[in-house]
């Protein structure tokens, strides 16, 4: 059984813990689980997107799950990013943009600059479908065409935003 940390509005745990997937638990108005999102952007300017297996729903997103019980969201992400593309990334390429309340979950926004090969990435098929590098304009278009995952949609379009202040 994988069980999750429960946060409150501020991204603090709350020393409450959930089985994962458990639909009778109910969380209160304050209460959170949380989810780590990477966008790998390549020396081209171009991201790492995913198209995910048909079981997960056959949308496109970026590499991301939920932060286990534990976990810190940055250990949760480079454990995603090793499942999910069998790379292993350094904590110190990572850059954190904090997170977002978006329905229930916090989500928190990581970003790494890094050209990462096709070869290097062996998907994990069973969420996974396949793999590409898209320009933020590429991407824009599958966000205005509802092609991609709505939290993933919002978490890129936060990531532009803090990279224009920067």
């Amino acid at each position: 059984m994988e069980y999750l940390d429960i946060y409150n509005d501020q991204g603090i745990k709350t020393g409450r813990k959930i089985i994962r997937g458990d639909k009778s638990v109910q969380l209160s108005k304050n209460e959170h689980i949380a989810i780590s999102v990477i966008f790998i952007e390549n020396e081209k300017n171009e991201f790492l997107i995913q198209k995910t297996s048909k079981e997960k729903g056959g949308e496109y997103s970026s590499t991301g799950g939920h932060v286990d019980s534990g976990e810190t969201p940055l250990e949760a992400i480079l454990r995603e990013v090793k499942e999910e593309l069998g790379i292993t990334l350094k904590k110190e390429e990572i850059k954190e943009y904090g997170y977002l309340l978006f329905d229930m979950p916090l989500r928190y926004l990581f970003y790494c600059k890094k050209d990462i090969s096709m070869e290097e990435i062996t998907i994990q098929e069973e969420e996974v479908e396949s793999i590409e590098y898209m320009t933020a304009s590429q991407i824009e278009k599958l966000i205005k065409e509802n092609k991609m995952l709505k939290s993933h949609a919002i978490l890129f379009q936060e990531l532009l935003k803090k990279q224009k202040k920067m």
